[in-house]
């Protein structure tokens, strides 16, 4: 069955009309200037001196248009002389529009045209009331000084009885990193540590997924030292679409309607744009256009499969489709796999998580932020040793492991480093280079002094190789440091 995906075009209108103008006394910052028109649409009133006449008419017998494009002249001083303290006035009677609200907001809390004011800026964000406006002040109290933690907090779980809204989402994403932090709890009981779990699985797999997408984005591109791969290509995005991220999903999905996945069942891309439209209302499109070329029983097979996704997530932590090898693994396929493999991490936190075990719980924790700690440096770590080694269904290849293993290094990984090391003796296919095999020992073991250089170098040689050692160090500040910390 071929099903065909329809053209889709998205308009985005903005109702306050604003331009930028930079502050080159301050490089770097910007002032919005907003275009101040007369109320009810009054033709004769051509310069901003009659424009704030006809205004100031209008408000002052109750207009809340004109009230509103008042307090914009008193704002900026266009045809009146500028005065914050009425255009205060004014944003209070004419303000009755929630983006109109929450742009007030916006210039409290940036300190635009006002002073900086968190506590007004607090109430003009929640009397515009929409989620973005409640994400927003939540990130505010999340970074000021001293940082408002539980009102933060408080206003993220709020937000997580919305629907529809991506904010939803980023919520659960933002208590996850302060789970994870040590910074909030949902509370001690067994009610708040399953709170906890699902707000901390949901923060790693997300900053987890979007590695992997990027990697997925690597080998669409290519480049010199990484050629295109279409099958790795598919290998990430299918990952990434497990770990829900949507553009992975989308596109997953496309790739298979698009017959650029072989053996690819049709049923299952519907399914994973399905996924994706629960964040992207494009999508919402694209599967309503996708149901009406389906009969019932072909409708009630993609349902299916669709439904089997969610449900393991509920019951596996992700969306594994059918044949995905973390999908209910046994213990022995979890200890075949690399002990730091985010993907074993993440399956084992998932266990952890209804163990009533004493302990289990923060054990869980802890694998979940060193999962979203290590991200960058694991997975290029284990896609670099695949490589190396030709695991995991991936041909070897010493340039391309090469080129993830210092991805992996430049990242934190001192594993990566002296596996790169390997390279440059010559194992596994790599070119040998003593100097750059001595040197990367000596990054991957915090020293010259952890071991000792090979004799049959030279006093030149064992020198450039301290000075390579000495040139990564000052391009990687606190590398040893950060060695401690992962030991």
């Amino acid at each position: 069955m071929r099903l065909v995906l329809p053209l889709l075009m998205v308009a985005i209108a903005s109702s306050v009309q604003a331009q930028i103008t930079i502050d080159l006394s301050h490089p770097g910052t910007y002032v919005r200037h907003f275009t101040v028109t007369a109320a009810d649409g009054d033709a004769s009133a051509i310069t901003p001196d009659q424009i704030a006449d006809v205004n100031r008419k209008l408000a002052a017998s109750g207009n809340t248009e004109a009230a509103w494009e008042l307090g914009l002249a008193y704002l900026q001083g266009e045809g009146v002389k500028q005065d914050l303290t009425q255009a205060e006035h004014w944003f209070e009677l004419g303000a009755t529009k929630p983006e109109q609200k929450g742009l007030v907001a916006e210039m409290y809390q940036k300190g635009e045209y006002f002073t900086p004011d968190l506590e007004t800026a607090a109430r003009w964000f929640i009397a515009a009331g929409r989620p973005g406006d409640l994400f927003e002040l939540a990130q505010s109290y999340r970074t000021s000084d001293p940082p408002q933690i539980h009102k933060a907090a408080t206003l993220y779980r709020s937000l997580l009885s919305q629907t529809g809204h991506p904010e939803v989402r980023r919520a659960q994403m933002e208590l996850g990193n302060l789970v994870l932090d040590g910074k909030y709890s949902a509370g001690d009981d067994v009610a708040g540590h399953a709170l906890n779990m699902e707000w901390a699985r949901v923060i790693t797999q997300e900053l987890l997924g979007q590695e992997e997408y990027s990697i997925a984005v690597d080998y669409t591109v290519g480049r010199e030292d990484l050629p295109k791969n279409h099958d790795m290509w598919q290998l990430f995005c299918k990952r990434a679409a497990r770990y829900n991220i949507d553009l992975a999903q989308e596109f997953y999905g496309r790739a298979i309607l698009n017959h650029e996945i072989q053996n690819g069942n049709p049923f299952e891309g519907y399914a994973w744009i399905r996924l994706a439209s629960d964040k992207q209302y494009g999508n919402k499109v694209t599967v309503q256009q996708l149901e009406k070329q389906m009969t019932p029983e072909q409708l009630a097979e993609a349902n299916s499969i669709y439904d089997g996704l969610v449900q393991t997530r509920i019951q596996d932590g992700a969306y594994y489709p059918a044949g995905d090898p973390l999908r209910e693994p046994s213990n022995a396929a979890l200890k075949a796999l690399p002990e730091d493999n985010p993907d074993v991490q993440l399956r084992q936190a998932f266990a952890l998580e209804s163990s009533s075990r004493p302990g289990d719980y923060q054990k869980a924790l802890q694998l979940y932020r060193v999962a979203r700690d290590r991200r960058m440096m694991d997975v290029r770590f284990v896609l670099g040793h695949d490589y190396l080694e030709g695991t995991n269904g991936i041909a070897k290849d010493p340039a391309i492991a090469q080129h993830w293993l210092y991805g992996a290094a430049d990242a934190g990984s001192h594993p990566a480093a002296l596996l790169l090391a390997r390279l440059c003796r010559g194992e596994g296919g790599g070119n040998p280079d003593a100097v750059q095999a001595l040197a990367w020992e000596m990054i991957g073991h915090d020293g010259p002094t952890a071991i000792g250089p090979p004799p049959h170098l030279s006093q030149k040689q064992k020198l450039d190789a301290m000075h390579l050692y000495a040139k990564w160090l000052a391009a990687h500040p606190g590398w040893t440091t950060a060695a401690a910390s992962l030991r």
